[in-house]
C-alpha cells in the first residue's frame, strides 16, 4: 500500500488534546472545490480524541525513520503514522508529551538529556534491542527500538456508571 503524506497536528481545547492527521491532497488545493467535496482522501483523514487512546506502539530504525501506531482504550490500532528519519518522531512525542500536561503523562516519560534535549528512555530488557546490519555492509551496527507509552491521567478515575 502506498503511503498517503500528509499533515500532523494536535489541538488542544480546554482538557481535551486531539491529534488531527489530514492527507497533502485535501490540504494543498491540487483538487477543485467541487472534488474536494467528494475526493476520497476525506476516508484516510484522522481525528483522535487522544482521551481515547491508552497506548503508542513507536517502531524505529534510524535508516528509515519511525511508525507510530495508536491504540484505542477498546484495542482497536490506528492506522499507523509514518516518520521520515532525523529525529520528526520524537519531536513529536514531545510535543505530545507537553500537550498532555499537567492532567496527562506519558509512561514512562521522555528522558531529558543535557546537550540534547528530550530522548527516549533507555530500554531495560535486552530483547527490545534488535541488531541490524547496516545495509552499506560496512559492518557497523544499527539499533531498531520499538517503545511502548501508556497515556496516564494521574488522579483521574473513570466512573464505571458513564
Amino acid at each position: 500500500m502506498e503511503v498517503l503524506r500528509g499533515y500532523l497536528s494536535l489541538h488542544q481545547a480546554g482538557d481535551s488534546l486531539t491529534l488531527k492527521w489530514t492527507p497533502n491532497q485535501l490540504i494543498n488545493g491540487t483538487l477543485g472545490d467541487c472534488d474536494l467535496e467528494k475526493s476520497i482522501y476525506w476516508d484516510y483523514a484522522l481525528t483522535v480524541p487522544l482521551r481515547q487512546i491508552v497506548c503508542i506502539h513507536c517502531h524505529q530504525r534510524p535508516d528509515c525513520g519511525g511508525t507510530l501506531v495508536l491504540v484505542s482504550q477498546d484495542g482497536i490500532q490506528r492506522p499507523p503514522l509514518h516518520f521520515p528519519p532525523g529525529g520528526h518522531l520524537l519531536a513529536f512525542l514531545s510535543c505530545l508529551e507537553t500537550g498532555l500536561l499537567p492532567r496527562g503523562q506519558l509512561e514512562p516519560p521522555l528522558w531529558s538529556q543535557k546537550g540534547k534535549g528530550k530522548v527516549f528512555p533507555k530500554l531495560k530488557k535486552r530483547s527490545s534491542n534488535a541488531r541490524l546490519l547496516d545495509q552499506d555492509g560496512n559492518g557497523e551496527e544499527q539499533t531498531a527500538a520499538d517503545y511502548v507509552f501508556r497515556i496516564v491521567y494521574p488522579g483521574y478515575r473513570q466512573d464505571a456508571s458513564k
